[in-house]
């Protein structure tokens, strides 16, 4: 009895547990930012970013380690089937040698060496070199900045895509509620002999209209719900539990996010990039210049050797080392003539792309106030088609409209508050893109 009383109440904690989960998971409301946020951390584009990042810190710190010496080390061990040099030693009284002797070395030995060579001077590629990998290392951070802007501005579509189907749906909630209506009362219109058959048939067909668009919307709004979460990283099965709040219709004039668009040219981190291409093209010159100059280097070299007369013995030798590439000299100079030339074109693409830059800031801003406008335009004709449902319903109900006259009536309002409620998201996505645009 005593089992039956503990298993009970295991089961009941499981129940209790996982219905608080599943509770939970469909009261998940999901905020734009933190869709943004989990999108920073978990987007594909934004992890490749930061693997780019951390291959270029590599990059830099392999560079570094050419300040300090090479160091190579080596070692030799042989043995011959006979000896490998061989001679005869002539008869030499005094030391005892009546007779010639026969002798031979070199049958086996060994022979270990190391050797340290610090570089000196290399005609300034080392410190370019390394100059150049820091480059490199803040170009693909100000590359991953702008993979964030656009990771961002690609969430927020996502984002108010879906509200967008929400304020669908609620519209098609509102005009369901009026064709419920309106069939009672052509229903009792049609039993009381005041109008034909045909007339319930055509709000019959509105009302199954109505529901194949409210599927599309109802499958619309769970493909939508799923790309999000594919786009910020999370679950796909989770698109069944997420939500997101109602539209904030809270619209702000354009003139709030005018920026002067000039002075805001050299935040940008588009153009940021440019200047890091120019630097490093720069940097190229150098190096490849430097190829051209001698290299002197300083070292000490370490050898150990057994292989002659069966003795062993160390050797230390200094060493100062200079090369002139004299060869390459004819060459190098057509090489760094070249990267002064791609120099000059990386300047002209800064001086291009600044301009473009600056034209597509002057985009963005005309789209933000056209948007703007939209909005003006749509709220109108919400308001316009509100008023004329209302009067068209009342002239039905006199026996001044027909039915048909009502059921446009309907249409026109469901488009009108449609309408209104994308121009509202799309200006929502173009003051993002105009502040993204504009570095702010």
């Amino acid at each position: 009895m005593l089992d039956m009383k503990i298993r009970f109440l295991i089961l009941s904690i499981l129940f209790v547990g996982t219905v608080s989960e599943v509770i939970a998971q469909e009261k998940r409301i999901l905020t734009l930012e933190e869709c943004k946020g989990m999108a920073l951390k978990n987007n594909v584009d934004m992890q490749t970013g930061r693997i780019d990042v951390a291959a270029a810190k590599q990059t830099q710190k392999d560079a570094f380690t050419k300040y300090f010496p090479k160091i190579t080390a080596g070692a030799v061990s042989y043995k011959a089937d006979d000896n490998l040099i061989e001679g005869v030693i002539p008869p030499i009284p005094s030391l005892g040698l009546e007779t010639p002797m026969e002798v031979g070395v070199l049958e086996e030995g060994n022979l270990i060496t190391a050797s340290a060579i610090q570089p000196i001077f290399a005609g300034g590629q080392i410190v370019n070199s390394n100059k150049l990998a820091k480059t490199a290392l803040e170009a693909s951070r100000l590359q991953l900045n702008m993979t964030a802007d656009k990771v961002e501005l690609e969430t927020e579509t996502y984002f108010w895509k879906i509200v967008s189907l929400k304020e669908a749906e609620k519209t098609l909630a509102i005009l369901d509620t009026l064709l419920q209506n309106l069939h009672k009362d052509v229903n009792l219109a049609v039993k009381t002999g005041i109008t034909t058959h045909n007339d319930l048939l055509t709000v019959q067909l509105k009302q199954n209209e109505l529901q194949s668009t409210r599927l599309q919307v109802e499958n619309g709004m769970q493909l939508s719900k799923m790309a999000l979460c594919q786009y910020i990283g999370i679950p796909l099965d989770s698109a069944s539990y997420i939500d997101v709040p109602e539209i904030d219709v809270e619209i702000k004039n354009p003139a709030e996010y005018l920026v002067d668009h000039q002075s805001m040219l050299p935040s940008l981190s588009a153009y940021k990039l440019l200047g890091k291409n120019v630097e490093v093209h720069e940097l190229k010159r150098k190096i490849v210049l430097g190829q051209q100059l001698p290299t002197v280097g300083v070292g000490v070299t370490y050898a150990y050797e057994d292989w002659m007369f069966d003795r062993s013995r160390n050797h230390f030798v200094m060493m100062a080392t200079l090369s002139v590439p004299i060869s390459d000299w004819w060459g190098g100079s057509h090489k760094f003539k070249r990267s002064k030339l791609e120099e000059k074109k990386a300047l002209q693409q800064q001086q291009d792309g600044g301009e473009k830059l600056q034209l597509k800031m002057q985009q963005s801003w005309n789209l933000l106030t056209e948007s703007y406008k939209q909005i003006i335009l749509a709220e109108s004709a919400v308001s316009e088609s509100e008023e004329n449902l209302r009067m068209q319903t009342n002239n039905y109900h006199s026996g001044i409209c027909s039915l048909s006259e009502l059921l446009d009536a309907q249409g026109l309002y469901q488009k009108s508050r449609n309408r209104y409620t994308d121009a509202c998201i799309d200006y929502k996505i173009k003051v993002t893109q105009y502040q993204k645009d504009t570095g702010q």
